[in-house]
């Protein structure tokens, strides 16, 4: 059993979490390493911030992040680095306050699209305290992608109709019909000559001198 144990654990390095620090903040980190003090004990993370060379202890209970405690269940400071979907857009934004008693989070964030800051009301299930692999700015392109994608799915419907109507084995078909149709002629040429021959040969012979 404690082999399964330490395969579970090892299995964790290199997760991406978010680490509660001493300012009551959540910062994003990679776990490197897991350490249990006693035996039935809290476990006890090392997890490397980003942007700090120097590895930070942090205990399970105040880490957020896939298998650890969901951000819908912590209490979001003012000043809380967040990010959010906004106009199909990840953006960075900061906590003005938290009110979990109406599930409402008020958040600066500045527009990319006309750097105008502005505040956003979220509710805390729409917030993410790490940034996302595939940023959500790419939204609008996965759009694109879904409509080249269903272009060429027509394309590939359309395909079986062109290669009827390609036009070289029409073109070979009606090279092999002109031949045809040569050697027909061909045939009719050679019997036309032969009747002929046949008729010149029956004929009475021309006489060469005259009868004297």
């Amino acid at each position: 059993m404690s082999t399964g144990k330490r395969l579970a654990k090892r299995s964790i390095l290199g997760t991406r979490v978010a680490c509660c620090l001493d300012d009551g903040k959540y910062y994003a980190g990679v776990i490197c390493a897991v350490k249990t003090v006693d035996e039935g004990g809290p476990t006890v993370y090392s997890v490397r911030v980003e942007g700090d060379r120097r590895s930070r202890e942090v205990r399970e209970s105040d880490l957020v992040g896939s298998g650890f405690t969901p951000v819908g269940s912590v209490k979001l400071r003012a000043g809380q680095r967040v990010f959010i979907t906004h106009n199909n857009r990840e953006v960075c934004g900061n906590v003005l306050y938290h009110r979990p008693n109406i599930d409402e989070v008020l958040i600066t964030v500045v527009s990319p699209e006309t750097g105008v800051r502005q505040d956003v009301k979220k509710r805390i299930e729409d917030i993410r305290l790490l940034e996302s692999r595939k940023s959500a700015r790419l939204a609008d392109q996965d759009t694109d992608f879904a409509k080249l994608a269903d272009m060429s799915t027509d394309r590939k419907d359309r395909k079986p109709s062109q290669t009827i109507d390609v036009p070289a084995p029409s073109g070979v078909q009606g090279s092999r019909k002109r031949r045809s149709s040569h050697s027909e002629e061909d045939q009719m040429d050679e019997c036309a000559a032969a009747m002929v021959l046949m008729k010149l040969s029956c004929s009475p012979r021309s006489p060469l001198m005259p009868d004297g």
